[in-house]
């Protein structure tokens, strides 16, 4: 039986969390206090696309050197972590050095916890944890698990519901953040793989529908509304 007075985040740190970063933090307490180094809680999209780290509502902080193309942070639709994010609704601790893991194996890591995640609207998310732990009994990751729903609900109803309310698509908020971070259209263009007149339609309708006039205003919105920290 799980006692859910031990579980890390059912107090006032959870509901003081109002932006990405607070969000950040949670998912990294919790996989740190179990142990684990790193980890990613992202949207699961379709079976040609795999696990986009990229994706504008994921957070992790798994190195860059892990990937083949710094720019392109994905986990293939090949990947055990993947397969078992898109045919499981249970949580399970992965020795993925034996599931060959092309990208989580890094680093001397030897395992992972993987938590399918799912939204009030019905889409899938994942977190993964990944370390060299060994040895997590059942109850252990039943309150992972427990835990990893009571964050993620809460970053759903403050963050994830809040982007679809905005009307900004997932692309929109993408350009808007990296904007946000100082880049130029020509810079975005080369980082998502568009060209600048691409980015520049993008950014037109986000001033359109936050109702603001320019590129620092919109940041401004965004940052106030919660879309990006």
């Amino acid at each position: 039986m799980l006692v859910t007075e031990t579980v890390l985040h059912l107090g006032p740190e959870l509901e003081r969390a109002v932006n990405r970063m607070d969000f950040f933090r949670l998912f990294k307490s919790l996989a740190g206090s179990h142990g684990f180094s790193y980890f990613g809680v992202t949207e699961i999209l379709g079976e040609e696309q795999g696990i986009d780290l990229q994706h504008v509502h994921a957070l992790h902080n798994f190195p860059v050197s892990w990937f083949d193309d710094p720019k392109q942070h994905v986990i293939g639709r090949s990947d055990p972590v993947f397969v078992h994010l898109q045919q499981s609704c249970a949580p399970c601790l992965m020795d993925i050095e034996q599931n060959s893991s092309g990208v989580l194996s890094s680093d001397g890591c030897g395992s992972a916890v993987v938590v399918p995640l799912q939204a009030a609207t019905g889409k899938r998310h994942g977190l993964i944890m990944v370390g060299d732990v060994s040895g997590l009994d059942h109850q252990a990751l039943a309150l992972i698990a427990l835990d990893a729903s009571l964050i993620f609900q809460r970053y759903f109803e403050v963050i994830l519901s809040l982007d679809s309310i905005s009307g900004l698509s997932d692309r929109e908020i993408q350009i808007v953040r990296w904007t946000s971070e100082g880049k130029t259209s020509a810079e975005i263009a080369i980082i998502l793989g568009l060209s600048e007149h691409t980015v520049n339609s993008y950014i037109a309708a986000v001033l359109r529908k936050l109702h603001v006039v320019n590129r620092a205003q919109m940041v401004a919105s965004a940052i106030r509304s919660g879309l990006i920290t």
